[in-house]
């Protein structure tokens, strides 16, 4: 399914099975109306966040660069840090990697060995404009787009540089 939305541009949307986790839980589909300052703040701090946990974690993760198919790491865990800690640094929002990794993983679990995609890590909540819009990405969620308000606050290049 094709959407155009008049704030975010052309975006595609599938309908996909969803993995039924916690995660679901910690879904925050109550907004402030009527834009927010805030959302260039979240970009810079979620940008940075990335790029320290990255940097301060480089020896448990493992870049992929397959020929076909999508970039991605595997982050092994330092026995102590959660998976709502992970999302959190790397800006992956909810459901991601439970879908990613076909597993039930809910966010006080301690992180094991996750596959995360490049393109999943960076994303950072941005504020509707109006009820309408807070209502539209409410059904985008429940329909299975895992972005649906969300904006992307660094780039897989970006991203290849910090692990390189």
């Amino acid at each position: 399914m094709v959407r155009i939305n008049a704030t975010q541009g052309v975006e595609f949307s599938a309908p996909a099975s969803s993995v039924n986790t916690s995660e679901t839980n910690n879904i925050n589909i109550s907004f402030n109306y009527g834009g927010s300052s805030d959302d260039g703040v979240k970009l810079a701090t979620t940008k940075k966040s990335v790029q320290n946990t990255l940097k301060s974690n480089k020896k448990n993760i493992e870049l992929h660069e397959p020929w076909i198919g999508s970039d991605y790491i595997t982050f092994k865990g330092n026995g102590k840090m959660t998976y709502g800690e992970l999302r959190q640094n790397l800006g992956i929002p909810p459901k991601v990697l439970s879908e990613t990794n076909g597993t039930k993983l809910t966010d006080n679990q301690i992180v094991k060995e996750t596959k995360i995609y490049l393109d999943d890590i960076g994303w950072y909540e941005t504020t509707p404009e109006s009820q309408e819009e807070a209502s539209d990405i409410r059904a985008q969620r429940k329909y299975g787009n895992n972005y649906a308000g969300y904006s992307k606050a660094i780039t897989n290049d970006e991203i290849l540089k910090q692990l390189k």
